[in-house]
């Protein structure tokens, strides 16, 4: 069942209305570090993590646009923002480019990780940390988070939201 007051979601999750060139109707966005960002200006900062990514593999536009089955003007289009890429696509591009889809979006929208730049910045090195580790230590570890985290109120993650679906 749909909500009935969309205002009332709307400011519980810090929601603003804005407009944006990409869209001819208002839309409604989460503000980052630095207020509420273009759309474009998403874009624009995910072409350049692109750009570097591939740069730091030593590869070309033609290297890369081959193994994605593109032409490389094509793709090029991709790290000049003249494109939208698809999530499928930059998933691709992640494992061609060896990066994870966690960096880039770090990258391009901190505030997803963290309430401040300082505090945005430690959780994603945690995450990236907890990435490299060997199975059986990240085990351990969800164990010691899930035990320290549970008398601490409620669990707001992945898994509950998992587990109130199933309900």
């Amino acid at each position: 069942m749909a909500i009935k007051d969309i205002q009332t979601y709307i400011e519980k999750h810090g929601l603003v209305e804005t407009d944006d060139s990409e869209v001819e109707k208002p839309i409604y966005r989460k503000p980052g570090f630095e207020g509420v960002r273009s759309l474009l200006a998403l874009e624009e900062e995910l072409s350049r993590y692109l750009r570097e990514r591939r740069d730091a593999q030593n590869l070309n536009r033609e290297q890369v646009g081959m193994m994605v089955g593109l032409h490389p003007e094509i793709y090029a289009r991709h790290e000049r923002a003249g494109a939208k890429l698809r999530v499928t696509r930059l998933l691709h591009l992640a494992e061609l480019l060896d990066f994870s889809p966690i960096e880039a979006i770090y990258a391009v929208a901190p505030q997803f990780f963290g309430g401040s730049t300082q505090e945005a910045e430690v959780k994603f090195k945690l995450v990236m940390r907890m990435l490299n580790l060997p199975a059986a230590t990240a085990e351990n570890l969800l164990m010691l988070v899930e035990g320290l985290s549970s008398g601490g109120g409620e669990d707001h993650g992945p898994r509950q939201a998992e587990k109130k679906r199933r309900r």
